[in-house]
């Protein structure tokens, strides 16, 4: 059987595309041949990933593009040579979908925040709206990112959700909400990240320059003054130099401090390589922290009002609440018991894998 991906391709971001990237090798270890439709609607084209559609966000947006034109094309690079995509030309048109899902018995929806209506405009095609009755639908940890929906989207959501062969979620805050709209508990999943193991993310690295080095990590999602701070405080217990992603080559040559290095323009493969070899890893990402419970490494993370509930919930999980900075608490060094984490984390992974060979091998099997 042929299945289909649909979540965020030609993303910049290391979260979208290293899930994507899991939950295709999932499924292509459990026998499938699958591919990642390779489309992108208008909105998400002018203001990917961006939230709000403001003149300033996409004059901001196309500055940046232009600017760190080296990562875009290491991303789409690195999802070429990793993932077969379909077709190859970016579809823009979301009638265009409905063709496209007959080459498929089954499509997943997935991870990310794909039912973020504030992502993707309220688009109806991330809840597989163009599949006709041949084609099952399968969820697999999609996010809404929000806790609530206006009506008039919930009740074309609703409609659609009802279609659905196997629904699951990423977070509780997402169960909530699609039981107010469908009636039923749905199945809580992890992020696809979680689905490969340590061999296999290390296999796919390619090393930085930086990477031999002794350092501390510093990547964030948004912005935090008082996480920068904790950072340079544990730079200076320790000694270690911190390496912050992001920035660009103005800010490298800017940079007078010794103990600070920017990695810019990253590769998704690169940025595993500094997260695998970094001492510790300062991050208030989701998939900072998950890559940083995935490699055993010592991390510290920062919560505030903004931050999304997986992030929350896979902490929590893992029983890493000790991990969590407050603002007033600066960092004191200490080593993460990672037999723990991984007793921790054995449930949730274990129904996730089974979760998702169930659901495609039941979609096989009415298909």
């Amino acid at each position: 059987m042929k299945v289909g991906i649909f979540t965020f391709p030609n993303s910049q971001s290391f979260g979208a595309a290293l899930q994507m990237y899991a939950l295709y090798r999932a499924i292509q270890k459990l026998g499938y041949d699958v591919e990642i439709i390779n489309y992108q609607n208008q909105y998400m084209k002018s203001c990917k990933h961006v939230i709000g559609d403001s003149l300033s966000k996409r004059v901001r947006l196309f500055a940046s593009n232009m600017i760190h034109m080296r990562q875009r094309k290491a991303f789409l690079k690195f999802e070429n040579a990793n993932m077969c995509k379909y077709p190859s030309r970016v579809v823009n048109d979301s009638k265009k979908l409905y063709d496209i899902a007959n080459r498929y018995g089954a499509v997943v929806c997935g991870s990310d925040q794909v039912w973020n209506p504030d992502i993707t405009g309220s688009d109806i095609s991330y809840f597989l709206s163009f599949c006709g009755e041949n084609t099952k639908r399968i969820a697999y940890a999609p996010s809404f990112g929000v806790e609530e929906v206006p009506d008039n989207f919930g009740n074309l959501i609703s409609a659609e959700l009802s279609k659905f062969s196997a629904l699951s979620v990423r977070e509780k805050a997402g169960s909530d909400l699609a039981k107010r709209l469908v009636g039923q508990e749905l199945t809580i999943v992890s992020d696809p990240t979680f689905l490969l193991s340590y061999d296999e993310w290390t296999s796919i690295e390619l090393p930085h320059r930086f990477s031999n080095q002794d350092y501390i990590l510093y990547y964030t999602i948004k912005s935090s003054e008082s996480l920068w701070r904790q950072c340079k405080a544990l730079s200076k217990k320790t000694g270690l130099k911190i390496i912050r992603v992001g920035g660009n080559a103005i800010k490298r040559i800017k940079n007078k401090g010794s103990m600070i290095d920017y990695a810019c323009d990253l590769s998704p493969i690169e940025w595993l390589s500094l997260v695998h070899n970094a001492r510790y890893i300062v991050t208030n990402s989701f998939h900072g922290t998950a890559f940083s419970i995935i490699y055993n490494k010592d991390f510290y993370v920062e919560f505030s009002s903004h931050t999304n509930s997986r992030l929350k919930q896979i902490v929590e999980l893992a029983g890493l609440d000790a991990r969590v900075l407050k603002d007033s608490v600066e960092i004191i060094p200490s080593n993460i018991d990672f037999v723990k984490v991984e007793e921790n984390m054995r449930s949730i992974k274990k129904t996730s894998a089974e979760y998702l060979k169930n659901a495609l091998d039941e979609a096989k099997k009415y298909g």
